[in-house]
């Protein structure tokens, strides 16, 4: 496996690795922070796959799947070729080729190989690599203080240009899958605007919760940098985040409230500040379609006693069945409107106020119960405690 800088600020360096013959993202990046603390932010194909997108279509195996979404391992050549060649660009390849487009394209390719980083031992949780990885790279950038993006900002067609935004959705198949995601930050407005530009398509949907404890300086710049976009907003009823409440469930339901007003999207996903996109946006909408209307959610209802403690003693709901999980999410449009719009749905919503770690719980619990009648929850039998039993992130601690 093979690693580059992508990019690097003073405080962290974004890595990306190339892997030939396996089943994991054909990219991979990973913020590393001072702290060590690091996350990453994933689509990752393993051997479970097929329980879960069998929620709503049948596949023959795992394997089928895969195939279907090979396309990754040389998206962006093609898509470099395509642009270079008149004949392909004249036969409706389904591309967008124009210049300004083409030419960022090149220069992440041309990225710069980072020697003696582990990828192996990244993913492995090592923190020998992980402390290496903080002691290498370049450290020439100047960081963006919150303040200086009312000044970026003024002149918002200069402010895409020059930060590097693609304001082209690419491809038709891009253009027919529109996407929605909620940002849940409260610091660092050079840190979010590096996601929202990584992660940005015009026919995409964001929705900014701005923590109600953030700076002042920190709220004026995350907005003044969604204005200069139709399709990024800030929500408009901001809260106090405290982990371990149900606060920070709530502020996804915020979010998720204020993207159903958009109709075309297909899939909501959900983010922190504090995360980089291992795939392209064209990747997603691959393995997205690939996934024929299930939702990625994890589920862990097999070994169940050891959460117990959560539980407060509170009966569950409706007889559902007990499930912990992740606050993160991959869902259908289904999902969120039995969310925002279900009563039984409102009312389990209400019934996990009374929890610890709500948002560990209140999606999983969804997921976990197919006889709610959301289309695309989990059907299959869970026959190991992994933790990783979802397939949108990967995250290690350190």
């Amino acid at each position: 496996m093979k690693c580059h800088i992508l990019s690097t600020l003073r405080t962290r360096t974004v890595l990306l690795c190339a892997g030939t013959g396996s089943l994991m993202a054909l990219f991979s990046m990973y913020l590393i922070t001072p702290s060590n603390e690091w996350s990453k932010y994933m689509l990752i194909f393993n051997m479970n796959i097929e329980s879960s997108v069998t929620a709503t279509h049948s596949l023959s195996s795992c394997s089928e799947l895969f195939n279907e979404l090979s396309f990754s391992a040389n998206s962006t050549n093609s898509y470099i070729n395509c642009c270079n060649d008149t004949e392909l660009r004249s036969n409706n390849t389904g591309y967008v080729c124009n210049l300004t487009m083409q030419h960022r394209l090149m220069e992440i390719l041309n990225i710069v190989k980072m020697p003696g980083i582990n990828c192996n031992a990244l993913f492995n949780g090592t923190p020998l690599a992980a402390a290496k990885m903080n002691t290498t790279g370049r450290q020439d950038d100047i960081p963006i203080k919150d303040i200086d993006y009312l000044n970026l900002t003024q002149d918002c067609e200069n402010f895409q240009t020059t930060r590097g935004y693609i304001m082209s959705s690419l491809t038709q198949e891009e253009e027919d899958f529109p996407l929605a995601f909620s940002m849940v930050v409260y610091k660092d407005a050079e840190m979010v605007e590096r996601l929202l530009r990584a992660i940005y398509r015009p026919q995409n949907y964001y929705c900014i919760h701005v923590d109600l404890k953030a700076s002042d300086n920190f709220i004026n710049a995350t907005s003044a940098i969604a204005d200069c976009f139709p399709n990024v907003f800030i929500a408009s009823r901001r809260i106090i985040v405290k982990w371990s409440w149900y606060s920070v469930l709530e502020a996804e339901i915020v979010c998720m409230n204020e993207l159903w007003k958009y109709s075309k999207w297909k899939y909501f996903i959900n983010l922190t500040g504090q995360e980089l996109p291992l795939k392209t946006n064209y990747e997603l909408v691959k393995i997205l379609t690939a996934y024929r209307g299930a939702s990625d959610v994890m589920t862990n209802y097999k070994c169940i006693g050891r959460h117990n403690w959560r539980w407060r003693g509170y009966p569950v709901p409706f007889g559902l069945v007990k499930s912990v999980g992740s606050v993160h999410i991959t869902a259908n449009r289904d999902f969120v409107d039995y969310i925002v719009n279900n009563e039984t749905g409102a009312a389990i919503l209400n019934w996990t106020k009374l929890l610890h770690i709500p948002d560990e719980i209140f999606f999983t619990l969804l997921n976990a119960n197919p006889k709610l009648g959301i289309k695309g929850t989990y059907t299959g039998h869970q026959d190991s405690c992994d933790k990783r039993l979802f397939m949108t992130r990967y995250k290690m601690w350190y």
